[in-house]
Parts: structure tokens; C-alpha cells; sequence
């Protein structure tokens, strides 16, 4: 992980730990809510490569199962596993965030949950257009993951090995 100071601006910017951390919030209590579970945590992983690049995104509906989108959007996955790979640390950062700041915790079965605090996080403050998305399509991730099944599934269809 590179230090602060020398990340580039643009990199600092949109992978700002506060901003993925908000991502990765909306997925996982979307998903809590959905399933009265708590967030298997290796799905963590595949929220952000997902959600930051922008073809992707824009592809994602809740409207369509996760397979049966995978089937159709096989272009957009061929880096996807790449993409997880380097977005592993980022992704790191953003849920050390969440915890430090007790919105997150990890519960007894070592799945993730929202901790039931005063004030949830925001959608639309201080979002622009494109941050507003992002947060919008973490709640479709949230809905897939949470019909699709076993956790292996999900990585499988994704290409991915945990």
C-alpha cells in the first residue's frame, strides 16, 4: 500500500478510504437487511472492483439475477479478477475504516454487520452524479449476493479465486 502523500491525486480521490468505505457500507447493510444475516466476508472483495469501474457499474441491475448477468456481461469480467486483486489492499483500508469508526463490526461467525448507530451514512451528501451511482448500484450487489447462493458461487461466476 502506498503512503498517502504518494498516492496520485486522482487514485486518492476515488479510492478515498471514507468514499470506499461508504460502498462497502451500502452492501453490507442492504444485504443485512435482505437476508437478516450477517455479510459473508470474502464477498468484501468483490464489492469495490465491481462498483469503481465505470463499464461495469453501469451494466449492474438487481433486476437480473447475478448469474444470468455474468452470462451476459462476460466482456466486462474479463480483468475482473485482476481488478480484485488490486483493489484487495484499498478494499483493507476501507473496512479498517469502517470499524475504527464502529459503523462495521465482524460478528461470531465471522460474517460482517452493521453496528445500529445514531445516524446512518448519508447517500447524497456531498455527492456528485457519478459518487451517487456507485452508492445506488451497492445496494444491487447487495441484492445479488444475497440470492445468489454459496459464497463459491458468487467467486466461480466472477472468475475469481478467493
Amino acid at each position: 500500500m502506498k503512503n498517502w502523500g504518494s498516492r496520485t491525486r486522482e487514485v486518492a480521490h476515488l479510492l478515498n478510504p471514507a468514499f470506499c468505505a461508504r460502498l462497502l457500507y451500502g452492501t453490507i447493510s442492504t444485504y443485512n437487511i435482505e437476508t437478516q444475516h450477517g455479510f459473508p466476508f470474502p464477498l468484501i472483495y468483490l464489492i469495490l472492483p465491481l462498483l469503481l469501474h465505470k463499464h461495469t457499474r453501469e451494466k449492474i441491475s438487481s433486476r437480473t439475477q447475478l448469474l444470468v448477468w455474468i452470462q451476459r456481461n462476460e466482456k466486462l469480467l474479463v480483468t475482473f479478477a485482476e481488478r480484485a486483486k488490486q483493489l484487495v489492499p484499498i478494499t483493507n483500508e476501507a473496512l479498517e475504516w469502517l470499524m475504527q469508526c464502529e459503523i462495521i463490526i465482524i460478528g461470531t461467525a465471522a460474517e460482517l454487520e452493521v453496528v445500529h448507530a445514531k445516524q446512518s451514512l448519508s447517500k447524497t451528501a456531498f455527492a456528485d452524479d457519478e459518487m451517487k451511482s456507485c452508492i445506488n448500484k451497492s445496494e444491487h450487489v447487495a441484492k445479488w449476493f444475497a440470492k445468489a447462493g454459496k459464497v463459491e458461487t458468487i467467486f466461480y461466476g466472477l472468475g475469481v479465486r478467493p
